[in-house]
């Protein structure tokens, strides 16, 4: 790799490389750092050995520019002896890969997450467009929409499609809209759960390399396919996907989940890891009434957090096995709150509290219900709670045992609600994890789901 050209804002790569198409890439924004050092795709273009043109920039500024008067001419000078000229972009480098595929003879653009203008005018601008914006005159604003003539060759606009959330990347939406409506020869990849950063869902150099054979051909089909088949498989996807749908379809993420196809997809420790998102998953499947389900996803993060399995192995074993010889003990419910969080005891400072990483915080015990009575489970031991104003202590279970310090419990189906013994104030838990006892009447979604 070798910078040929250094003007005052942009930066100009070249990789050489026995092939017979070329690759111009724009860098995206938030890059500035790594212009001299990294341009867009350069691990894939040395990788395979492509010949490649990257343009980067040390101040974010949407390609508008002067420094492209000299770097378009010394582009064409270069790939003039290749047969193809594939341009592919992210975002700003996006934008950039349409705006300047005439120019640059463009035979194929991969476009993802593009942009169609900086004219708040025609579509919105994001403050990271703003910045480019504010250093305009009006004229050079109104100049950025891209014009038809400007683009050359076929246009590949790779787009996160998902509609189901209202003002879910809605500008976006707005601009893949603009580009399929006014520019010639654009065809729409969809690319759902990706969000603005495309190219997220389609990461790794052997998958990329796959969609640039495709590319190639020039057959949409083929792309389009392609595409779909990586950002299926792409474990960024994945999560993004639960992360989307994980309050609105809880039964089909935990589907998803305890799977044998996700056991299988590369780096899924990324999901497996979440614990976070479990407990949201648990808590919802429980509320809308899957018990089964949800007690057998949080045993599965129990096991996985001893076993460092899959959740699929660790289902698996939860089907076959009972988690713990004593028959009373596998049937006491765990509680769980709305915000996702395990109920738990912390024997360190003396309270309830909740926790997501339970299974590595040792000193915190997961409480229990049994019957109207929480409890916990202590070296094959069971505890009751007792309560004070200053400190909870533990107490040794006994089912006869009915004094009036012992926490009290209201169950409605399969909720409970935590109050103090003389029910004047009820447990609370925040969406950040703050737990405390509040004076105050208890609001429909502070209650504890039974699991």
């Amino acid at each position: 790799m070798m910078i040929i050209f250094e003007g005052e804002e942009l930066l100009l790569h070249f990789h050489e490389a026995e092939s017979d198409c070329i690759i111009i890439s724009f860098a995206s924004a938030d890059q500035t750092e790594q212009a001299y050092n990294r341009y867009f795709l350069k691990p894939i273009v040395e990788k395979y050995h492509l010949s490649c043109l990257g343009i980067t920039t040390k101040i974010d500024n949407f390609y508008q520019h002067s420094d492209m008067h000299h770097i378009i001419p010394l582009c064409n000078e270069i790939t003039q002896y290749y047969k193809k000229i594939i341009i592919i972009g992210l975002s700003m480098g996006a934008y950039a890969a349409l705006k300047f595929s005439a120019a640059l003879h463009a035979n194929i653009v991969f476009a993802m997450g593009a942009r169609y203008t900086l004219d708040a005018e025609i579509a919105p601008v994001c403050p990271i467009m703003q910045r480019t914006v504010d250093r305009l005159e009006p004229y050079s604003i109104q100049e950025t929409t891209i014009q038809p003539d400007e683009v050359t060759g076929k246009l590949y606009i790779a787009h996160d499609t998902y509609h189901g959330i209202p003002g879910y990347n809605d500008i976006d939406h707005q601009h893949a809209n603009k580009i399929i409506e006014n520019l010639p020869n654009s065809v729409l990849v969809p690319v759902p759960f990706a969000h603005h950063l495309v190219v997220n869902s389609l990461k790794g150099s052997e998958e990329f390399k796959s969609i640039l054979d495709m590319l190639v051909t020039e057959e949409d089909h083929h792309v389009i396919r392609r595409v779909a088949e990586v950002r299926r498989h792409h474990i960024y996807n994945i999560y993004s996907k639960i992360l989307i749908l994980k309050d609105r379809y809880p039964l089909l993420i935990y589907k998803l989940l305890i799977s044998k196809a996700l056991a299988q997809v590369k780096n899924n420790h990324i999901v497996y890891d979440d614990y976070v998102r479990h407990s949201s998953v648990i808590y919802q499947l429980a509320m809308r009434g899957y018990i089964k389900e949800s007690r057998s996803l949080l045993q599965s993060c129990f096991l996985r957090g001893f076993l460092y399995c899959s959740l699929y192995e660790a289902n698996q074993i939860n089907e076959q096995f009972e988690l713990h010889p004593n028959p009373l003990l596998n049937q006491l419910h765990y509680l769980v709150a709305h915000s996702g969080r395990l109920l738990a005891f912390d024997q360190i400072q003396k309270k309830i509290t909740t926790t997501h990483i339970f299974m590595h915080d040792t000193h915190l015990v997961p409480l229990r219900l049994y019957k109207n009575q929480l409890v916990c489970v202590w070296k094959e031991m069971m505890f009751t709670l007792r309560y004070n104003e200053q400190a909870i202590s533990l107490v040794p279970f006994d089912a006869d045992n009915q004094a009036n310090d012992m926490l009290a419990i209201e169950k409605q189906d399969q909720t409970v609600i935590i109050y103090t013994p003389e029910r004047k104030s009820c447990f609370h838990v925040d969406l950040e994890g703050n737990s405390e006892f509040c004076h105050v009447e208890p609001r429909e979604w502070e209650k504890f789901a039974v699991i």
